[in-house]
């Protein structure tokens, strides 16, 4: 298998696995309990940025230089420890059992980032992919077996340190790197703020659905905050399962690109990104009832599909600025890329606010919002930069057109079952496509 491939493998396992334990797990426990677990994980995601890409892109970009890697592995421990003390405390005094044996995570993280940066500086994607595999299987079936025998969302808890620890451990051995040199002070201060900056921006791009459960738990109580919360897996999942490809595809083509095809290059994938993104989402809101029942269950899934309608706007957003946020990334407009992720954060972070004490339907419709008033606004910034504007745009308004018909036939049908409707929806999707496509041939003639 090539690298892609691998590469693909890779992000499947670490989203796929987890989901469907999740979505496993939706059918025994309650919402409170979902919510329960949600919140106290919350922290621990938003710390894992430092770990699983401050340290991680710091070693691939500074750890070929005599040093770096040891500097790196103590601010790891370190910071690890410096957090995992900070979350076991407000575990205690919040009185969060789950918090406190959660902060371990970022101990066991902080002993293999340099090993899992070597790994991915040397492109040993297929080690990591089977490592992910191994890592997430073993402690899924744990955790599968800890939930049938009723040890409730202590289950979810397990699965996320046994992971954390095995996949820090094995990581550790397959990269065969160990600190050889005692870590000088001066590189350690040296790489603190470059570590601080890459950990920010992966911050601000990953950081606004953590942010936003715990607001809505805060909020909204636990019972809104588990239905919130499948929701995002539901999410997650959707896109790793088909539109995750499409990112490994996408820089590395336009890296390639020469400057007089670069233009029509990014056509190429603003077309084929919005050709699945129409199909998948449109899908998911046209039948986002039958489909969170068949994932999660008809006991969660009326509290669950509202704000998975609300989130599907977000998904269809990143699908469609991602051919244009790997073109300013193949050409060194990183600034433009960390200010977008900047202000969605913001910005998303002010909706959920001020939606706080209404549903977590509308909270969700916030966030999707949110992300569509910046992307206005970075379109407008980003395409003159890659010699584009607003006109080339026209080659993702053909597939949305299609989605909408789609939606709109499917909702008018009487009700059919879940697999009739997908296959009736993708059939008309591609027929809309077909037709549009031979009237412009004819026309162009």
């Amino acid at each position: 298998m090539k690298l892609v491939g691998w590469s693909v493998v890779l992000q499947w396992s670490r989203v796929g696995i987890t989901a469907a334990l999740f979505l496993i797990a939706a059918r025994i426990l309650s919402l409170a309990e979902l919510g329960l677990f949600a919140t106290a994980f919350a922290p621990v995601r938003l710390t894992q940025s430092l770990h699983r890409a401050g340290i991680g892109e710091a070693v691939i970009v500074y750890g070929h230089r005599a040093g770096r890697c040891e500097a790196l592995f103590l601010i790891a421990t370190a910071s690890g420890l410096a957090i995992a003390l900070v979350l076991a405390t407000l575990g205690i005094l919040l009185g969060s059992p789950l918090l406190t044996l959660l902060a371990v995570i970022p101990i066991v993280s902080g002993f293999g980032a340099v090993s899992e940066g070597q790994l991915r500086r040397e492109l040993r994607i297929k080690a990591l992919a089977v490592r992910t595999l191994l890592c997430q299987s073993v402690a899924a079936g744990i955790a599968l077996w800890m939930l049938l025998a009723d040890f409730g969302v202590w289950a979810l808890a397990a699965f996320a340190v046994v992971n954390a620890g095995l996949s820090s451990g094995m990581s550790i051995w397959l990269s065969g790197w160990r600190p050889r040199l005692r870590p000088q002070l001066r590189r350690v201060l040296l790489m603190v703020p470059k570590v601080a900056q890459i950990s920010l921006r992966d911050l601000l791009n990953s950081g606004l659905l953590p942010v936003a459960q715990l607001l809505v738990a805060a909020g909204m109580g636990l019972t809104a905050a588990g239905a919130f919360q499948i929701a995002v897996r539901l999410l997650g999942l959707i896109d790793a399962l088909t539109l995750a490809p499409l990112r490994f595809t996408a820089l590395p083509s336009l890296r390639r690109a020469r400057d007089g095809a670069f233009a029509d290059v990014i056509r190429t994938h603003l077309r084929f990104s919005a050709t699945v993104a129409a199909w998948v989402w449109g899908g998911t809101l046209a039948v986002t009832m039958d489909l969170v029942s068949f994932a999660v269950g008809a006991d969660h899934a009326t509290a669950s599909s509202a704000p998975l309608v609300g989130l599907a706007g977000l998904g269809l957003v990143s699908a469609l600025t991602m051919p244009v946020t790997q073109a300013l990334m193949a050409r060194g407009h990183t600034g433009l890329v960390l200010k977008r992720a900047s202000f969605t954060f913001g910005l998303g972070f002010l909706a959920t606010l001020g939606l706080l004490w209404t549903d977590p339907v509308l909270v969700s419709a916030g966030l999707s919002l949110s992300a569509l008033a910046i992307t206005v606004w970075f379109f407008g910034t980003a395409l003159p930069r890659l010699g584009l504007g607003w006109s080339d745009l026209q080659v993702a308004a053909r597939p949305l057109a299609a989605g909408v018909v789609m939606v709109l036939a499917l909702r008018l049908l009487p009700s059919v079952p879940l697999w009739s409707a997908v296959i009736l929806g993708t059939a008309l999707y591609a027929a809309l496509l077909g037709a549009d496509q031979v009237f412009r041939q004819r026309v162009t003639a």
